[in-house]
């Protein structure tokens, strides 16, 4: 009988052994959060060479992580604003659901080491949704109030989340990825007004990862892609095409390794058209702005320049994006 207790206890206990060992041995992980772009929307393979995929399987094979392995979670949603991040349930929620999971096993070496996040542009891209004043209205105020209402969203909903992500993963790389303008030096009518949504908002963006106490780092794709709309942009005139990508991918790696990004020359071998100059809206000094710091004069030109160029926005633009 003692033999046979013995048999049983440790027949009983080899399945949580094994278990235990298993999660002993399981990698540290890489989280993405975001919108279609984390997704990998605009390439031709998004789960192979979408950015994040492309980020983790340069990750993977690094001197880093070419012993120990690594995971990677992407919890991204195409369409996802950031009051979608910010949800009840919503992917906020479940990366920090997982970061403490993960925190609370007791495994070494089974932590969410890097976290890239990706949001804002599906903010903006509110702004000539149906219902926005920015499409309703030739009045420019209504517009900008509903500007000024997107730029405190998207600072809001992104202070709350990295501040939210640095507490439950204290040591963890968090990278931001900035906005790019998908129309820039492509000469599209819609260029000059996306200029100016994507620089404000860049100025949110930047302003909220400046927070020492957040130790955040940035992705800058912003200037990479600046000229380059025709180059590294799908068809779908939205979305980053393979080679945007791969750019944004390593920017991101760029991101975590505190350096410059390094474009390889294949991608820099077409020569980008000029771009939209960069909004100074202090320039002018009879030029008023909103509290937002959003030039009237030329927002409202911006906006006469959309409405004469008909870019009441179609269905099948937001089906491009991912809002459907």
């Amino acid at each position: 009988m003692p033999l046979l207790a013995a048999f049983l206890s440790l027949a009983l206990l080899a399945p949580i052994s094994q278990a235990r060992q298993a999660r002993a041995q399981e990698a540290p992980v890489y989280l993405a959060l975001g919108d279609s772009l984390a997704v990998g929307v605009g390439a031709s393979n998004p789960s192979t060479l979408g950015y994040v995929a492309r980020a983790y399987g340069s990750l993977r094979t690094s001197e880093r992580y070419g012993q120990s392995g690594l995971d990677v979670i992407n919890l991204s949603v195409a369409g996802a604003t950031s009051d979608d991040l910010a949800a009840e349930g919503g992917q906020l929620d479940l990366a920090i659901d997982e970061i403490a999971s993960r925190r609370d096993s007791g495994a070494p070496g089974d932590e969410v080491e890097i976290i890239s996040l990706d949001i804002g542009g599906n903010d903006l891209l509110s702004l000539v949704g149906p219902g926005s004043p920015c499409l309703e209205s030739a009045s420019v105020e209504p517009c900008r109030a509903a500007f000024g209402d997107v730029l405190s969203a998207i600072q809001n909903n992104l202070t709350d989340a990295l501040a939210r992500l640095r507490e439950a993963a204290p040591e963890a790389i968090i990278v931001v990825v900035d906005l790019y303008n998908p129309y820039s030096g492509t000469g599209d009518l819609r260029e000059a007004i996306a200029e100016l949504g994507v620089g404000q908002a860049n100025g949110v963006i930047s302003a909220v990862t400046a927070d020492p106490d957040l130790r955040v780092k940035t992705a800058a794709i912003a200037q990479l892609f600046s000229g380059r709309g025709g180059q590294w942009v799908a068809p779908d005139g939205i979305h980053p095409n393979d080679n945007g990508h791969a750019v944004i991918a390593e920017a991101v790696l760029a991101g975590i390794d505190s350096r410059e990004a390094a474009i390889p020359d294949d991608l820099l071998s077409a020569s980008p058209e000029a771009t939209v100059p960069a909004v100074d809206t202090s320039a002018d000094e009879d030029t008023s702005t909103n509290g937002d710091g959003v030039a009237a004069g030329l927002f409202a030109g911006a906006i006469a320049v959309a409405f004469l160029a008909g870019i009441a926005v179609s269905g099948a633009y937001f089906v491009a994006r991912g809002r459907r």
